[in-house]
C-alpha cells in the first residue's frame, strides 16, 4: 500500500508540473464600421505536453491543420477558427458562448476518479457540481452616432475561474490573450495595451475575472465633404441656370 501511495504521488507531482501553463488561449476580435466583424479562436497546448498526451494513444487536435508557435519562453502547438458575423449582436452571443477548453482534463479527471481505491469504501459519494468555464460573463459591443458622427465601444466582463485540476490551480493552467481591432484609432481603454487601432489584452490570472473595454470615435468627414460638394455643385448649376432665365 506504501508504495502504491508513492507512485501515486509522484503521478500526481508529474502532472501537476506538465499542467502548469499548458494551455493558451488566443482570442481575435475585429469591429467593422458597418457593424459586422469577425472572431478567431486559437486553442494552444504546451509542445512537451502536447507530445506526451499523443504517445498515450489520444490526439486532441486529430483531424485539425496545427501550427507551431512561440509564447513568451514555451512553444505551443495549436489549431485557429475563425467566422465572420453579421452584426455586432451575433459577436456578443458568440463570446459568451465561448469557454475554456477543458475536455481533455475533464477526460483525465474522470478515468483517474474511475479507478477505484481498495482502500476505501463509501455508500454515497456526492455528486460535485460543474464549473462554469464561460471566458466572459457579459459582453457589450455598439456602435452610436448618426450620420457625422460614429463611435465605438467594446466592453467585456471575465469569468472569475476558481477551480483546480489534480490539484493544479485553473489560473496556472491557462493562458490567455484576447486581441481586438477596432475601425477607428482608439482613445479610451481599459486593461490593455494599445496601438493605434488595436489592443490586446494579456490576462495574467483567470481567477480574478476583471473588465476588458475600449472606445474609439470618428468625424465622418468624406461624407460632409461630399454633401457640401454636392450642395456647392447644385448652388452653381441654379446660378448658371437663373443667369440663361435673366437673359
Amino acid at each position: 500500500m506504501k508504495t502504491k501511495f508513492i507512485a501515486l504521488a509522484l503521478a500526481a507531482i508529474t502532472l501537476c508540473m506538465a499542467l502548469t501553463g499548458c494551455m493558451h488561449t488566443d482570442i481575435g476580435i475585429k469591429m467593422n464600421k458597418d457593424e459586422t466583424g469577425s472572431i478567431s479562436a486559437t486553442f494552444g497546448i504546451e509542445k512537451d505536453f502536447y507530445e506526451e498526451i499523443k504517445a498515450s494513444g489520444d490526439d486532441p487536435f486529430e483531424g485539425k491543420t496545427t501550427v507551431t508557435y512561440e509564447l513568451g519562453d514555451e512553444t505551443y502547438i495549436g489549431y485557429t477558427e475563425t467566422k465572420e458575423y453579421g452584426s455586432y449582436a451575433d459577436m456578443e452571443k458568440a463570446l459568451l458562448e465561448m469557454t475554456y477548453q477543458t475536455d481533455m482534463l475533464d477526460e483525465m479527471n474522470d478515468e483517474e476518479d474511475a479507478e477505484p481505491d481498495d482502500s476505501e469504501y463509501t455508500l454515497y459519494t456526492p455528486v460535485e457540481e460543474k464549473e462554469d468555464n464561460h471566458i466572459f460573463s457579459a459582453v457589450e459591443i455598439e456602435k452610436n452616432g448618426g450620420i457625422f458622427y460614429s463611435s465605438y465601444t467594446f466592453h467585456a466582463t471575465l469569468n472569475p475561474q476558481t477551480g483546480d485540476y489534480n490539484g493544479t490551480a485553473f489560473k496556472d493552467i491557462f493562458k490567455v490573450t484576447i486581441s481586438l481591432e477596432m475601425p477607428e484609432k482608439i482613445s479610451q481603454s481599459q486593461g490593455g495595451a494599445v496601438d493605434g487601432n488595436k489592443i490586446t489584452f494579456d490576462v495574467t490570472d483567470v481567477s480574478e475575472g476583471g473588465e476588458l473595454a475600449a472606445f474609439c470615435d470618428a468625424n465622418n468627414t468624406g461624407l460632409i465633404v461630399g454633401i457640401i460638394a454636392v450642395f456647392v455643385v447644385l448652388a452653381v448649376i441654379g446660378a448658371i441656370v437663373a443667369k440663361k432665365h435673366q437673359q
